[in-house]
C-alpha cells in the first residue's frame, strides 16, 4: 500500500510554538528584502552574501535545533560534550577557511578544543553550570565562538606582524631570544584586542545593552535576576577560555613561523 503524505495534517501536527514562529520569520524576510534593496541602491554590494548567508544560516540553525532536540531527550553528558567537541572542530575549520595562512587548522584546533572543553568541564564539575544540555550547549557555544574569534585574531596578528617586522624579529633571535620571547608582545596585544569587545560589553552590562543569553532566558520566561547571574557566569567563562585559547594557539602557531633551528620562515609581505 502506498503511503500518501498529507501536507495539511503534517502542518497541523507541528508544535504551536513553531507555527507561531513561521509567520514571524517570513515577515523578517521582508525586512531582508529592504536591506537588499538598500545595498543595491547604495552600491554596498553584499546582496549575494546576504542571500546565501540567510539560506545557509537558516538551514544550519534548524539542523542544529533538530539535533538539540535529540540531545536534550538523551540527556547524556558524553553526547553533550561530544557535540561541543564537534562544534570546536567546525570552529577551527572556520578559522582556517577565513585565513589564507599555512597551518591554521592544526594550530587553532587544539587551543579551541582544550580551552573551551576544559572551561565547560570545570564549570559543570564545580556546579557553576547545571549538568543539563539546555545549559551546557548554549553556554558552550558562546565560549567556543569567542575562542574561535580570538584564535583567528592571534594567528592573523602573529603572521602579519612577522611579515612587517621581520628584521626586528630576526634581530631579537640573533641576540638570543627564543621565538616565544620574540613574539610575546604581539601575542599579548592580540589577546588584549580580542578581549576588548567583551570587556566593553561587560562594562556596559544592563546599561547600554542586554546580552544574548540574558535576553534569551528572559524571553523564555526565566526570572530576570537569575538570567542576569547566568550572563555574568558566561562572561567569566568566555574570558577564561579566550585567554587560554590565545596562549595555546600562539604556542602551536610558532611552529608554523619558525623552523627547528629557530629561524623565521614567514615570507616577507608583498609590496
Amino acid at each position: 500500500m502506498r503511503m500518501q503524505f498529507d501536507l495539511f495534517s503534517w502542518w497541523l501536527s507541528l508544535d504551536p510554538e513553531i507555527l507561531d514562529a513561521i509567520p514571524r520569520y517570513i515577515t523578517a524576510l521582508g525586512l531582508l528584502v529592504v536591506l537588499l534593496a538598500v545595498s543595491k541602491w547604495k552600491g554596498i554590494g553584499v546582496e549575494k552574501k546576504l542571500i546565501i548567508g540567510t539560506i545557509r544560516g537558516t538551514i544550519q540553525i534548524i539542523l542544529m535545533a533538530l539535533i538539540l532536540v535529540v540531545v536534550f531527550e538523551l540527556s547524556n553528558m558524553l553526547v553533550i560534550f561530544l557535540l561541543l567537541g564537534i562544534m570546536a572542530l567546525f570552529a577551527a575549520h572556520t578559522v582556517s577557511t577565513n585565513l589564507d595562512i599555512p597551518g591554521v587548522f592544526k594550530s587553532s584546533l587544539p587551543g579551541i578544543m582544550i580551552a573551551s572543553l576544559t572551561v565547560m568541564s570545570v564549570s559543570v564539575a564545580l556546579g557553576v553550570v547545571l549538568p543539563l544540555g539546555e545549559y551546557i550547549i548554549p553556554m558552550g557555544g558562546m565560549v567556543i565562538g569567542n575562542s574561535m574569534g580570538l584564535a583567528s585574531l592571534v594567528i592573523d596578528r602573529m603572521w602579519s606582524n612577522a611579515q612587517k617586522q621581520r628584521a626586528l624579529l630576526e634581530t631579537a633571535l640573533a641576540l638570543g631570544a627564543s621565538p616565544a620571547q620574540a613574539t610575546q608582545m604581539t601575542i599579548i596585544e592580540a589577546i588584549r584586542s580580542g578581549l576588548l569587545p567583551n570587556l566593553n560589553r561587560y562594562a556596559s552590562l544592563g546599561i547600554v545593552s542586554i546580552p544574548g543569553l540574558m535576553s534569551g532566558m528572559i524571553i523564555g520566561g526565566v526570572n530576570p535576576v537569575r538570567a542576569a547571574m547566568f550572563q555574568i557566569i558566561v562572561f567569566i567563562m568566555i574570558f577564561l577560555s579566550v585567554v587560554i585559547t590565545g596562549f595555546l594557539v600562539s604556542r602551536m602557531f610558532l611552529r608554523e613561523m619558525y623552523n627547528d633551528r629557530m629561524q623565521l620562515i614567514v615570507p616577507p609581505a608583498k609590496a
